[in-house]
C-alpha cells in the first residue's frame, strides 16, 4: 500500500510533494514509533556536528523528530535516491548527498561549509547502515569535518530503529515497518581539541580522530550495540561549557526524557 502510495507521490510537484509526504510521515511515526529521548540538555544553542550509529533507514527521520526544534542537515548516501519512498522521505529533511565507500571530497566540503554559515549537520561515521546492529570501525571523514569546522561535536545513539524499519537486502524500496521501542540518547558536546590525548601519537591521526569521536557514541549505547568500540578502554565523556539548548519535549515524544 504504501509503495504504491509513494509511486503517485512522484507525480506531485515538490512542494505538495513535501507537504504531502511529512503528513505521511507524521501520522507513520506516531503509529510504529514509541520513541523515547534521553539528553535533550546536552544539545547546543548554535552550530554543531552530530555525530550518531546507523541501523536503518528509519533513523535520519526518527533523529529529525528527536532534535525538534533544532534543524538538522543530513549527511545520506546517494542510494537513497534509487527507490520511491528514500528518496521522497529525503526530501523532506535537509539533506547533503555523499557517495558511501569513497573519499567524497566534495561532500564533505559541503559539510564543512554548512557548519561555518551556521547550520548543524549530522553524520553517520560508519558510512552505512550495521547489519548487525553492532558499530562498525568509523571511517575518516567525520574527523576532516569536524577539523575544519571546529563547531561543538555531540554524540548521539540510537537503539530500535532496526526493528521498526529492518534492513532488506533484496529490496531497499520494500522495507516493511513494525511497530518498536526507539531510544535516542544525546551525550555531553566535545571540542575537537578535547581528543588531543587520546589520539596522540596515532600512526593514523584522522582514523584515531574518528575512533575517539565514536568511544562517546558507543559510551551511550547497551554493551550489545558497541561492536568494534566495545573493546577499546573506555572514554570518560569530557566537561564541557558549551551553551546548552533549554529541555524541552520534541513533538510525539514523552516529557520524561
Amino acid at each position: 500500500m504504501l509503495t504504491a502510495l509513494f509511486s503517485l507521490l512522484t507525480l506531485l510537484p515538490a512542494r505538495p510533494r513535501r507537504a504531502v509526504m511529512r503528513q505521511v510521515i507524521d501520522r507513520v511515526w506516531k503509529r510504529y514509533a514509541d520513541m523515547h529521548v534521553q539528553g535533550r540538555e546536552h544539545l547546543p544553542l548554535g552550530p554543531a556536528l552530530y555525530v550518531c550509529n546507523h541501523l536503518s533507514n528509519a533513523d535520519g527521520l526518527t533523529l529529525q523528530r528527536a532534535l525538534a526544534p533544532l534543524r538538522i542537515w543530513f549527511l545520506a548516501g546517494v542510494k537513497l535516491r534509487q527507490t520511491a519512498m528514500t528518496r521522497l522521505a529525503t526530501e523532506t529533511v535537509e539533506t547533503l548527498f555523499i557517495r558511501p565507500g569513497s573519499p567524497d571530497i566534495e561532500a564533505l566540503r559541503r559539510a564543512v561549509e554548512a557548519l561555518k554559515k551556521g547550520r548543524s549537520v549530522l553524520v553517520f561515521p560508519e558510512g552505512g547502515r550495521s547489519r548487525t546492529g553492532a558499530l562498525l570501525r568509523a571511517k575518516k571523514g567525520v574527523s576532516l569535518i569536524a577539523h575544519r569546522s571546529g563547531v561543538p561535536i555531540v554524540p548521539v545513539a540510537l537503539t530500535g530503529t532496526e526493528r521498526m524499519l529492518p534492513i532488506d537486502e533484496r529490496n531497499m524500496g520494500g522495507e516493511r515497518l513494525h511497530r518498536a521501542r526507539i531510544t535516542v540518547r544525546i551525550g555531553p558536546p566535545f571540542r575537537w581539541e578535547d581528543l588531543s590525548e587520546e589520539v596522540h601519537g596515532a600512526d593514523d591521526s584522522r582514523q584515531a580522530m574518528a575512533d575517539a569521536m565514536m568511544r562517546r557514541v558507543a559510551a551511550l549505547l547497551p554493551p550489545e550495540y558497541q561492536g568494534e568500540y566495545r573493546q577499546l578502554p573506555e572514554t570518560r565523556l569530557p566537561a564541557t561549557g558549551t551553551q546548552r539548548a533549554p529541555s524541552v519535549p520534541s513533538p510525539g515524544v514523552p516529557s520524561s526524557h
